[in-house]
């Protein structure tokens, strides 16, 4: 969708915000229970998580992402193809590095941060890739165009 740098840095700056405060709502509400004080919690987190989901996203996963899922894609592949395997691409890297990222941000470093990090991959996976895929890309893309129209 995005067709030079700028447009680029504002999708991806929708789609981060979009889905760092659902999943760092998501992964707080799992953790302690659903209270206002887990949906407050969440909240205070929400710019840490979107600035170190931003930076991870800008500078490692889409340059990765878009790599895999041109070596995977054709050009005259499905539309639905391209955005599930693209969708996958983004959404397993995030994953990764916020599975272990996030719990720095709530906690800070502790011992066991590589079982969290990697309890939490299958757990966040689940709900991330169909949020991207049925809600986030949509809505995203629908707000995109508002900014950018064809």
């Amino acid at each position: 969708m995005p067709i030079n740098k700028k447009e680029h840095l504002v999708y991806t700056f929708l789609m981060v915000v979009f889905m760092a405060i659902v999943m760092t709502t998501y992964n707080v509400i799992l953790h302690n229970g659903f209270s206002l004080e887990s949906v407050k919690m969440a909240w205070l987190l929400f710019p840490f998580t979107f600035v170190a989901a931003f930076l991870c996203e800008w500078f490692l996963v889409s340059k990765l992402a878009m790599a895999l899922s041109h070596k995977v894609l054709k050009e005259d592949d499905l539309l639905l193809k391209k955005i599930l395997v693209t969708a996958l691409c983004f959404v397993t890297g995030m994953v990764v590095l916020m599975s272990f990222l996030g719990p720095i941000i709530a906690g800070g470093l502790s011992s066991d941060l590589l079982e969290i990090g990697l309890k939490s991959i299958p757990i966040n996976f689940v709900m991330a890739f169909p949020l991207q895929v049925i809600i986030g890309g949509p809505l995203v893309g629908f707000v995109f165009r508002k900014i950018f129209p064809l």
